[in-house]
């Protein structure tokens, strides 16, 4: 099967100079070579990045993951993700992934030190959203070393975002399936157990 959008409709105006809804014609074609139109709505949004910091404890001798926490109204829930956001046109993705760590959790890497891994749809069905995805090594060897961060509170006031960091261990994070219920951040934090060859230690 092959398809393509052959026409694309706004309809509605551009909100916050980003969103907007459209409507899409696509054609399809059957392997029989049967042709089809059909319609979708569209909610277009541009691209984000999320990046997932992960560090290693030499105390406890085990992984660790830096989510953070805040209040999505959509499901009127706290979510556990990993930090993200929208880029800014013309930026670079390693810079925009350095730049939202750095508004959402308070912790400040280099670009260089972020690692990209891939990238996935956001929700294909009725959104056009792509999220770039990465990683990043925080080279720090204690719990302790954040302790100052997560005793405060981040996100950017003008976008009236609040958020507050919370470490886990890997092994919850991969075994809690009620912990993080953000689809895409249960993916980071499988795909990064992956890239570490990660073996969940049952007790």
């Amino acid at each position: 099967m092959k398809g393509k959008v052959i026409k694309i409709e706004a309809i509605s105006k551009k909100f916050h100079n980003i969103f907007r809804f459209t409507r899409r014609t696509a054609e399809v074609k059957m392997k029989n070579g049967s042709r089809y139109k059909f319609v979708r709505h569209v909610f277009e949004t541009g691209p984000a990045v999320s990046v997932l910091p992960y560090f290693y404890d030499k105390l406890k001798k085990d992984w660790y993951v830096v989510l953070i926490r805040q209040h999505r109204p959509a499901v009127d829930s706290l979510c556990l993700e990993a930090p993200g956001g929208l880029t800014k046109e013309g930026k670079k993705v390693k810079h925009e992934m350095a730049r939202e760590l750095l508004e959402e959790s308070g912790i400040n890497v280099t670009p260089s030190s972020i690692v990209i891994a891939g990238k996935q749809h956001h929700a294909p069905s009725f959104c056009d959203q792509v999220v770039h995805l990465g990683i990043v090594d925080l080279k720090i060897d204690s719990l302790k070393m954040l302790s100052h961060l997560r005793k405060q509170s981040h996100g950017l006031m003008s976008e009236k975002e609040f958020t507050e960091i919370v470490v886990v261990p890997l092994a919850k994070a991969l075994t809690n399936p009620t912990l993080i219920t953000y689809t895409l951040a249960r993916y980071q934090v499988y795909d990064l157990a992956r890239r570490l060859n990660y073996k969940i230690k049952y007790k």
